[in-house]
């Protein structure tokens, strides 16, 4: 028998780590869908942290000082179908946007970020009185623009790009920034991680005194959506023997705004934080901060370019907006950003909206560069810091640990259940917290840890379903015909209320015995007389099972029985005795039955005032400690109970037939009832082995 149970205990270790080793090997497997799942999960926290959002009250909204001048479909076939514009069909001429960066300069603006693209030469005369020159001088003679330019060839981007050739394609007069920025990577793998080898050929007319950025959106090459959901600060360009440093459209609004040198002030990328004097932007391992985002929406003020035209040519001191006036101050101090929005090719997916305008998105990165990296107020959502993995992996772990306690201290399956679904929702919960939360924004992976929780949980509530399911069986075998439906449905329902190991139990025990059946065993068949004593044991076994009694044992014409295990009750006394005394009436109408029977040759007799065919029930019951325990051999054995509190009910029993009492109580039996019950005092009797004496009572019928 032990070594049976030691082998299927050794089956369900080896089953168990079977399942464990093949979680390992999915998860290998399912690394791909991990990352597309962890980007949506990412987008979903995202989401929550939207202005009026989740804990988004008391921290900066989005800034009513970022305005967009936007160019889009519509803008542009308006104004090439206006008179008053007399403009051509598009791309408009450089001299335009020199009127109109000379227009929006008079309104004296903080910062002018151009997002055009201005690759080539539109008048190859190149004289000063060109388009050209007139957009490079204009561009030129103010210290507050940001022109645009994009990187194309990322080191390690795709293998088909042979770099040494790269590099030589590209001795050309064209300079990526007529300043070098002034910068200090600590890191050599995230240097690498930044590098491109090609830009946008921009003509030096046009970058002579103009800070020159980036405006390359980090996207997910992985997801065909391209979702934008980083912001890359500082790129790094490789063109022939040079190396150059080049903001980011957002970093270098960010540098024109706080009045930043790039030439006299470092800036230093030491563990992952970007820093300036009062700045710090938290960068993960490529070099990239996750956007902050404000409104699913226009979280800016988008003006059509076409207000602006109207009112640069009409000459007036308002242009026109929503339905309003809008005063030409409104551009004091602000940043405006000049932005091509066209659908379908400058917009983009993002976690809070789908075809979201490049403007809006690099507007908000702009916002998050001047704000959320301002160290000095505490307005600002600290940007997120991607959670160490081998901390990560520690939650996970704890987690893992924690469902596997809950399933172990869980009473019952449904709580096992409930506690585990909790603890995910913990996780999920704690998860969402501390992302959204403004001070602490970690991002700590979720699909995963949660595959790896979800799993140990599934696999934790099967072997606790295991468990309980043998534990019930166990109940059912031992208890089955021992005590009444209702118990047994207690017990098998919450089984953490039973002790089946060895115990000592306060328990009520009634010892039940069946007298003068010997005359009737000889008067009657032997089929007869089994059928009469099982009738008088089922009556006394439903009477007992209506009490909520547990019965021991029968041995011949006896049965024992107690209260106090498997389910304790403070009547349990209370329980016994009445039983005792029911007992007793349903023997009585045994009798009536009894003395309806034809004994045939036998003559009506009586035997001490009796029917001398009559059944005479004793009963003694006693109230103490017992041990209570499964006794008997590896083969055989029964749940019985042991001790003094029984050898005492033994000799009670005698008393019972010796002065022919039909129920005898101990004095711990009365003192353990509610309820007063007629008794009568007959005497004491010494324990076995004891000196101690135990009152005992007769119960008044």
């Amino acid at each position: 028998m032990s070594f049976k149970v030691e082998y299927v205990n050794k089956l369900k270790v080896f089953f168990t780590v079977c399942v464990i080793v093949l979680l390992f090997v999915f998860a290998q497997f399912l690394k791909g869908a991990f990352a597309v799942v962890e980007d949506k999960l990412v987008d979903l926290r995202s989401r929550l942290t939207l202005d009026g959002g989740l804990f988004s009250q008391r921290y900066k909204s989005a800034d009513s000082n970022i305005v967009i001048v936007s160019i889009n479909d519509l803008t542009q076939y308006e104004a090439a179908n206006s008179p008053e514009l007399n403009l051509r069909k598009w791309p408009w001429s450089r001299e335009v946007w020199a009127k109109v960066i000379n227009f929006l300069e008079k309104q004296n603006p903080k910062v002018l970020v151009v997002d055009l693209n201005f690759s080539n030469y539109e008048d190859l005369s190149r004289n000063y009185a060109s388009a050209d020159m007139r957009l490079a001088d204009t561009l030129g003679y103010y210290k507050n623009i940001v022109l645009a330019t994009a990187l194309r060839t990322q080191v390690g981007d795709d293998e088909k790009y042979d770099a040494s050739k790269i590099l030589d394609n590209f001795e050309n007069p064209y300079s990526p920034s007529s300043d070098a920025l002034s910068m200090h990577i600590y890191d050599e793998n995230l240097d690498s991680n930044i590098t491109y080898y090609s830009h946008t050929p921009i003509p030096d007319i046009f970058t002579n005194s103009t800070t020159m950025a980036v405006t390359n959106l980090v996207t997910d090459k992985n997801n065909k959506d391209e979702n934008v959901r980083y912001s890359q600060p500082v790129y790094r360009l490789i063109k022939g023997n040079k190396e150059f440093y080049i903001p980011s459209l957002a970093l270098a609004t960010m540098m024109k705004y706080n009045g930043i040198d790039p030439l006299t002030e470092e800036i230093v990328i030491k563990d992952n934080v970007l820093r300036t004097a009062k700045n710090s932007i938290r960068l993960d391992s490529k070099g990239r901060a996750l956007i902050n985002w404000h409104k699913d929406v226009n979280a800016y003020t988008d003006i059509p370019i076409n207000a602006v035209l109207l009112s640069m040519v009409r000459g007036v001191n308002y242009f026109e907006y929503d339905n309003k006036k809008i005063p030409l101050d409104f551009f004091k101090d602000k940043i405006v950003i000049i932005a091509q929005t066209q659908s379908a090719t400058e917009t983009h997916n993002t976690p809070v909206a789908k075809d979201m305008p490049d403007a809006q998105i690099k507007a908000t990165i702009i916002d998050n560069y001047i704000n959320d990296a301002n160290t000095q107020t505490d307005l600002r959502k600290n940007f997120v810091k991607h959670l160490n993995p081998v901390k990560g992996a520690i939650i996970t772990a704890a987690f893992c640990m924690a469902i596997i306690i809950a399933m172990l201290v869980a009473t019952n399956l449904p709580l096992a259940f409930i506690n585990g679904v909790l603890l995910i929702c913990t996780y999920v919960l704690f998860g969402v917290f501390v992302f959204a939360y403004p001070h602490l924004r970690l991002l700590i992976d979720m699909a995963e840890p949660l595959y790896w929780i979800i799993a140990i949980f599934m696999l934790a509530f099967g072997l606790k379903a295991h468990y309980e399911l043998k534990r019930k069986r166990k109940i059912e075998r031992i208890f089955g015909n021992l005590v009444s439906e209702k118990v047994l449905k207690q017990l098998v329902n919450k089984p953490h209320r039973l002790n089946l190991k060895s115990t000592v139990q306060k328990v009520t025990v009634m010892s039940c015995n069946i007298y003068n059946d010997i005359q009737i065993s000889k008067a009657l068949p032997p089929e007869k007389y089994v059928e009469l004593i099982n009738k008088i044991f089922n009556s006394i076994e439903k009477i007992i099972f209506k009490y909520n009694g547990t019965i021991n044992r029968f041995v011949g014409n006896s049965v024992q029985v107690y209260w106090g295990y498997p389910i304790h009750s403070r009547k349990d006394s209370e329980n016994a005795l009445r039983a005792a005394i029911e007992i007793q009436q349903k023997i009585d109408e045994i009798n009536t039955s009894v003395s309806n029977i034809n004994f045939e040759e036998y003559d009506e007799q009586t035997f001490d005032g009796r029917n001398k065919y009559s059944v005479d029930v004793k009963i003694a019951i006693n109230t103490g400690d017992a041990l209570v325990g499964q006794i008997g051999s590896s083969n055989m054995s029964d749940f019985t109970v042991m001790g003094e509190t029984v050898d005492i009910v033994e000799r009670i029993k005698d008393i019972c037939l010796e002065f022919n009492k039909d129920i005898i109580v101990t004095e711990n039996t009365l003192n353990n009832i509610d309820e007063k019950i007629p008794a009568e005092y007959i005497g004491s009797i010494r324990v076995k082995n004891s000196s101690d004496k135990v009152k005992i009572f007769e119960i008044r019928l």
